[in-house]
């Protein structure tokens, strides 16, 4: 509980009119690679059904044979709930001459969006351990060896040997989107075209001379840059939540699987304590960040 002694220098007078409490957030980050949506339930379940695989040459007056599709197993995920609140005494309310300790909606909006980013951005620090995020397959996000349902092929979207944001690095990663693979183990269309980055100033320049300019950047025989000729409308996209400074990721839009699910909307309230006649904010929130396929990422993990 917050009394007059917590915040005791709003009671005198002479403080400077233009208090340094203003919070400055960036635009919300966590949109540009999770789909956002809700959930009706407290829990969410998911499969990949698969259809057959090619057709069976026939002999002369030989029957079709048949077969089934095959069904992936079954995953579920189940939401979080998050809360915070402050309480204020009466007094320091009444007594406060800058109406500055009761700003419940700026503290607790500003404490809802760090904990939204923060933990949306735990996936993409996960994204190649797999320590708490799997996908369908038991595997993380970027993974060399993706496991299919109805293949005994591999199929990797993580570099094997990653190398920093760069020209080469960045072909890497769309060299294994070209040769990426369906359940059955047959071509599987990817077209990236977003690019996800670190909170690195030296990564956001590299993006930028990478996908800015028609010949390849960091090179003196003036080549044609292959790279923004294969993604010619990439949008360069940064997490400032992100741990890593050096992994990178490709991102087709279209099959990104990556979902921020809201169970319940963020809900702000406020009451007195009876007893104590002190002033009670809160917040409180349900989300599930989750994903089930694989096949929309491709990432780089460099040290």
């Amino acid at each position: 509980m917050i009394v007059q002694g917590d915040l005791n220098l709003l009671f005198r007078a002479g403080l400077r009119k233009d208090f340094l409490d203003e919070i400055l957030d960036y635009e919300p980050e966590y949109q540009d690679y999770l789909k956002t949506g809700t959930m009706s339930g407290p829990e969410i379940a998911a499969t990949i059904m698969v259809g057959m695989p090619r057709l069976y040459e026939l002999g002369d007056g030989e029957p079709i044979p048949y077969d089934d599709p095959k069904m992936g197993p079954k995953v579920m995920a189940v939401d979080k709930e998050f809360g915070l609140g402050f309480m204020l005494t009466r007094k320091t309310v009444e007594d406060d001459l800058y109406n500055k300790a009761n700003q419940s909606a700026k503290w607790l909006g500003h404490a809802l969006k760090m904990t939204q980013e923060v933990r949306s951005a735990q996936l993409l620090d996960d994204a190649f351990a797999g320590s708490t995020f799997k996908g369908i397959d038991g595997k993380s996000l970027c993974n060399t060896a993706h496991t299919l349902i109805n293949s005994t092929a591999t199929v990797a979207n993580a570099a094997a040997t990653p190398v920093g944001l760069s020209i080469a690095g960045i072909t890497t990663l769309m060299n294994l989107a070209q040769q990426c693979k369906d359940e059955n183990g047959d071509p599987h269309k990817v077209w990236p075209n977003k690019l996800l980055i670190g909170n690195s100033a030296s990564q956001y320049n590299k993006a930028l001379q990478i996908f800015g300019t028609e010949k390849e950047p960091f090179t003196a025989d003036n080549t044609d840059n292959a790279v923004k000729k294969r993604m010619p409308k990439a949008q360069i996209v940064m997490s400032h939540y992100m741990t890593s400074t050096t992994a990178y990721f490709l991102i087709d839009d279209k099959q990104n699987d990556c979902h921020f699910l809201v169970r319940r909307a963020p809900l702000f309230e406020d009451g007195t304590d009876f007893n104590t006649k002190a002033a009670l904010y809160s917040v409180s929130a349900r989300w599930l960040i989750w994903f089930v396929g694989w096949r929309g990422w491709f990432g780089a993990n460099p040290s």
